[in-house]
């Protein structure tokens, strides 16, 4: 038992009672069974202190501090279970505390050393105990499971950010309506723009007007069919310039008839232009860069299926270098790549944009001439092309001296499919060379020099 003021004031000799259970009620309390049931029956610690001394703790207290009974707990300081800087403050005075409506964070020490994160409220208790001993009761709610799993989720949190920095792919989320609500570093610098002027934005800023009508549909119609598709579109840069990606959209629905969406993005251009090389070396030569042999096949068949449509004339050169081999043998294979290249040059300095120069072979080379109109125009063009071909070529520090021997078809006089033009201007060349080279020849024996 304790001594205690009453609530006159005046000093008793017993200030509490024992229960049938031995619970410690202090004198104070009212109804005792019915006050004990209601407060037993409490989630969360509740204690009555007087001068800052546990007199009463219900059962719920018991089990936060981790004591045996309520009698480890009653007689004893309540700051000794709060933190150092908490424990100094109840020593000297609840009152201020009670005055304040918000819950107080701390941390209390239950006696087997454990710390538990509470919120605490304090009441002061008027009509019970004297004004100058006033009792004060104490509310404190466990939340240490919700401080851990609050810490687990803001690590986690955390960890999805990191990701999301360190990530190589633009994430941008929107809502419904299209309007930008995050985007991750990644598609900051994608795009050129930083998270505060994209924010507010529409995602249509991000994508090239009418280039992905399925994307558009999405938003104007809340179509669904474009969803977790992986889709190629073109997209736009904060300064304008153009790109390509490849992007994925997912959808989240947040209730109520709210959704966002979720678009990551890939910049997929280093593998277009990779694409795009892949494709040029199937069709050109790699050292001139002129179509080859499949190339100009193709482009034989489609200008002769144009010229019967049009019913206009095309003429065919087959021109083999003269001299060539000597260059190769006597300076070397880089020489004569260097020759190659210039060749490859003054022969599409000769003819029109229209008209078609392809390698076909080591040192063999094919020209088609688009609507040649008269064979006299054909004529003058291989005179342009064996004057060009026989001015010396600077390779590594020497002057090489090459000549054409070129061979003439004409469609539709000589042939009329590719492989027997093709078949006429090869064996025209051979004539020519046979004659003495560096001249041209038509494949009916016609030649202006």
């Amino acid at each position: 038992m304790t001594d205690s003021t009453d609530m006159d004031g005046g000093q008793t000799a017993a200030s509490s009672s024992l229960n049938a259970d031995g619970h410690v009620f202090p004198e104070f309390m009212g109804h005792v069974e019915f006050e004990r049931e209601l407060l037993d029956n409490y989630s969360n610690l509740i204690c009555f202190c007087r001068c800052g001394t546990i007199e009463y703790v219900n059962a719920q207290g018991v089990c936060m501090l981790r004591a045996e009974n309520a009698d480890n707990l009653v007689g004893r300081p309540f700051g000794d279970f709060c933190d150092d800087e908490f424990g100094a403050l109840f020593a000297q005075e609840l009152d201020a505390f009670a005055h304040d409506d918000e819950s107080i964070l701390l941390k209390l020490q239950a006696l087997d050393g454990a710390w538990i994160d509470v919120t605490m409220r304090i009441f002061r208790l008027d009509g019970r105990g004297s004004q100058a001993d006033p009792v004060y009761m104490i509310e404190c709610n466990d939340i240490s499971q919700y401080i851990k799993t609050s810490e687990l989720t803001r690590r986690r949190e955390a960890r999805i950010e990191r990701i999301l920095q360190t990530i190589t792919e633009a994430i941008i989320t929107a809502d419904e309506t299209g309007t930008i609500e995050d985007i991750n570093p990644a598609a900051e610098k994608m795009f050129g723009v930083s998270k505060q002027a994209a924010v507010g934005q529409n995602v249509k800023i991000f994508m090239k007007a009418a280039n992905d009508d399925a994307l558009l549909r999405y938003f104007n119609t809340g179509d669904t069919a474009i969803l977790g598709e992986l889709r190629e579109a073109e997209a736009v840069r904060a300064d304008g310039t153009t790109f390509p990606v490849e992007i994925t959209i997912s959808e989240i629905d947040e209730g109520e008839g709210r959704r966002k969406f979720i678009g990551v993005m890939r910049d997929i251009t280093v593998r277009k232009q990779q694409f795009d090389q892949i494709e040029f070396l199937a069709h050109h030569d790699a050292l001139t860069g002129l179509p080859n042999r499949h190339l100009f096949d193709d482009r034989l068949t489609q200008a002769l299926i144009v010229a019967g449509r049009r019913q206009s004339r095309l003429a065919l050169m087959f021109i083999d270098l003269d001299k060539f081999k000597l260059i190769n043998d006597t300076l070397g294979h880089e020489a004569g790549d260097i020759v190659l290249k210039s060749v490859a040059a003054r022969l599409l300095d000769r003819v029109r944009a229209s008209d078609t120069v392809a390698r076909v072979g080591g040192d063999e080379f094919t020209v088609i001439l688009d609507d040649v109109g008269a064979h006299e125009n054909a004529a003058q063009i291989a005179q342009d092309i064996i004057a060009t071909l026989t001015t010396p070529i600077e390779a590594g520090g020497d002057e090489c001296n090459v000549g054409a021997s070129i061979g003439i078809a004409l469609y539709p006089e000589d042939a009329d499919t590719a492989s027997g033009l093709l078949a006429c201007a090869d064996e025209t060349m051979y004539r020519v060379k046979a004659a003495g080279r560096n001249n041209f020849l038509f494949f009916n024996g016609q030649n202006d020099n």
